[in-house]
């Protein structure tokens, strides 16, 4: 059933993709740039959250006062800051597209893992700087999002008082809780770079940034949301009052949310459920070279006689596969004869893609279960067997 779902999926995804194609060139299609499109709203939260910081007052008088003044007595700091909230939005909009493309499209099998491993700490630490964000404006909002993360925590059993104490400190929301919540928003956004490292050190062309025109097209968006629908703050936060309301926005607070429909501890384990499904996604239901038939064709082989030397595969191989090392003979051919280097395969990260084939124009690499002459004979017997079907 999880097999059936995912190609049901996966053909929708690529029906998607061609009637995107029919709207766009090829080339702008942004499904095919939702990592870098991620990656650009990252960059915009980062540049308008610099420029908040400058402006913002971790205390329990000065936070809300600070953003107020912000909002409204800084040129622009209304606009940048409403940059900064519809930004993070899209960023978690773009992730979890990306996310779902790549799922469907069976993106993070074998080598991919590491990818999308890296991709599922990217987007849990990217929705916990989101509700950092906004406790920190310091509102009837945060107070309350505040209260239900600390009910969340202390229903871990064992370390979850700990965890609340760390969270808002030992005695209670008091004058070092905000000092905390900055760092624990600032921290983990941070992080994110760290983690985008890890998450492209694998992939020799990452498509990191999306084109000029998605580029300028995304900025004008999230200006304009900015513009026309002003980001304001609540009422100010008076601890131990019950706030009144809640606006729920469904990117980074419905757990909270749910927090008021279930018990504490069912939330925490829902997400913690989630998430650590997201990390055996890669593992799941994994099949068997003799399942996956035609679509395992195996490791990619260096014919090393022919090989030249002359890095193509190297440079086209997507996933750092092709390594070149030194030759320590020559090769057979008259090509290869005065080669210096030699492509070697690494087994461990080749995902049997085949782009390594087209890029070599000395017949220097194969894919042993799909070999080229065995490819020419099924195209010639489906040619001929096209032919003599009576019209």
């Amino acid at each position: 059933m999880y097999r059936r779902a995912l190609t049901a999926l996966q053909r929708f995804t690529l029906r998607l993709d061609v009637g995107m194609n029919r709207v766009y060139p090829t080339d702008w299609n942004p499904l095919y740039y939702t990592g870098g499109l991620t990656n650009l709203f990252l960059f915009i939260l980062v540049l308008s959250g610099i420029f908040i910081f400058f402006y913002y007052v971790p205390s329990l008088v000065g936070a809300h006062a600070s953003i107020v003044y912000l909002t409204e007595q800084v040129p622009y700091g209304g606009l940048i800051r409403g940059i900064h909230r519809y930004s993070a939005d899209a960023f978690i909009v773009a992730a979890l597209l990306h996310l779902f493309r790549n799922w469907f499209t069976d993106r993070y099998l074998f080598s991919r893992d590491s990818p999308w491993i890296s991709g599922m700490f990217l987007l849990l630490f990217g929705g916990f700087a989101g509700v950092t964000g906004y406790i920190m404006v310091w509102d009837e909002r945060g107070l309350a999002l505040l209260g239900i993360f600390d009910g969340l925590l202390r229903s871990i059993p064992a370390a979850g008082t700990k965890l609340a104490e760390w969270l808002v400190g030992a005695a209670g929301v008091g004058e070092g809780t905000l000092p905390r919540i900055l760092l624990l928003h600032v921290g983990p956004a941070s992080l994110l770079y760290v983690l985008l490292w890890w998450h492209y050190v694998r992939l020799r062309h990452p498509k990191i940034w999306p084109p000029a025109t998605w580029v300028l097209v995304s900025l004008g968006l999230v200006t304009l949301l900015a513009a026309l629908l002003p980001v304001t703050s609540g009422i100010p936060a008076t601890p131990g009052a019950r706030p009144s309301t809640m606006p729920l926005d469904v990117f980074f607070l419905l757990p909270f949310w749910l927090a008021g429909v279930v018990p504490p501890f069912l939330v925490v384990l829902l997400v913690a459920g989630l998430f650590v499904a997201g990390l055996v996604i890669p593992y799941i239901n994994r099949e068997s070279p003799a399942e996956m038939g035609v679509r395992q064709p195996g490791v990619a082989q260096v014919i090393d006689g022919n090989c030249t030397g002359c890095e193509l595969c190297y440079y086209d191989c997507p996933y750092n596969a092709i390594i070149m090392v030194p030759s320590p003979y020559p090769g057979l051919t008259r090509a290869a004869a005065s080669r210096k280097l030699l492509a070697v395969v690494l087994d461990s990260r080749c995902i049997q893609c085949g782009i390594c084939i087209g890029a070599c124009p000395f017949e220097a690499l194969e894919l042993p279960g799909m070999l080229e002459s065995d490819v020419t004979r099924r195209v010639e017997e489906a040619v001929r067997a096209a032919e003599t079907v009576p019209a």
